[in-house]
């Protein structure tokens, strides 16, 4: 019988399907305080690296160099919705380096402005500046360009880009380079495999600021403070992490990743938060995660009430009637 770290998925009143959950939380220090199934769980942070490989552009020294943006930071940490103000801030950040929409290298997709509000898109070929990862390879590219480094080849895992952030994300989550496995991103990236806890500590610190250098902790207060100032750069409407942001009032600043995981840090508790659901089902990761932050008592009864949708969401059939929930079924344990 499975444990109890779980969303169900009713059909009716009956469970149809039971998504394993695992979470970790740890304080500004870095001690896990609060745990779900496995924290040590290792996987593949994915799209959640971003406000990371962000602060890697920072301290590089080629935001300040090029004069970005707060608004042009926030969009190289986020997944934007690839709507109208996303493309142009992309552009914008490419042709502060004399390139274009030519040298990203991240392919297209529907853009998620489409797909997170249920709108149908357009039948036409999409532009890779909407690809919801442009800004983080535009930021590659400006990092590339300030260094001297070649373009070309900036995804390659053994670029100096990627060797940089590689780095930056193995300090910020305090756990060796060497242990890190890289695979490769939809986007064509690498990305990097760690603990649960691990990813939970390095999203401490972007409230804590606590790094080994102090160019690493302004950058980190740089990243930070654009995310809070312009979470519609993060992700946009009709997305988790921005409706989490907006409804906290700000308290809380979330950075999706891809097949289900969901980092966080919690501003007035000083706290770092990581979710992962096993079986990679996105549909169960928004219930798990308002779920940890109603335990951790960070969201009050009108901001429960205003992410209920994404507290249980409603199933439906094609006929659009509602044929079932999903439900939570976990409790924090409190770490000794």
């Amino acid at each position: 019988m499975m444990g109890k770290t779980v969303v169900k998925a009713f059909r009716g009143n009956t469970i149809e399907s039971i998504h394993q959950v695992a979470v970790a939380v740890v304080d500004s220090s870095g001690r896990l305080r609060y745990s779900a199934g496995d924290p040590e769980f290792v996987t593949f942070l994915r799209s959640s690296a971003k406000p990371f490989q962000a602060l890697a552009v920072v301290e590089s020294g080629a935001a300040e160099a090029y004069g970005l943006t707060q608004q042009e930071i926030a969009i190289i940490a986020g997944s934007h919705n690839g709507e109208r103000k996303h493309v142009k801030l992309v552009r914008g950040i490419l042709k502060k380096v004399g390139l274009n929409k030519s040298h990203l290298q991240c392919g297209t997709h529907v853009p998620h402005h489409y797909t997170a509000l249920g709108i149908t898109p357009p039948k036409k070929r999409f532009s890779s500046l909407q690809h919801n990862c442009s800004g983080k390879h535009a930021g590659m590219l400006l990092a590339c360009v300030y260094e001297g480094w070649n373009p070309k080849s900036y995804l390659n895992p053994r670029h100096p880009v990627q060797k940089l952030m590689t780095k930056k994300i193995s300090e910020l989550c305090e756990y060796p380079e060497r242990k890190i496995k890289i695979g490769i991103e939809g986007c064509g990236a690498p990305t990097h495999a760690l603990p649960l806890k691990n990813m939970a500590i390095g999203f401490s610190k972007l409230k804590s600021f606590r790094a080994r250098g102090e160019r690493t902790s302004q950058s980190l207060q740089v990243v930070a403070d654009s995310m809070w100032r312009y979470p519609d750069m993060i992700s946009g409407r009709g997305r988790l992490d921005y409706d989490v942001t907006v409804t906290s009032k700000r308290n809380i600043l979330s950075k999706a990743g891809a097949e289900a995981l969901h980092c966080a840090f919690i501003l007035d508790k000083g706290y770092g938060l990581a979710v992962k659901i096993l079986d990679g089902s996105r549909r169960a990761l928004a219930p798990a995660a308002i779920e940890c932050y109603r335990q951790l008592g960070v969201l009050n009864k009108s901001q429960l009430r205003g992410l209920r949708e994404w507290a249980s969401p409603p199933v439906f059939n094609h006929q659009g009637k509602k044929v079932g929930f999903l439900q939570p079924d976990f409790k924090l344990k409190r770490a000794k």
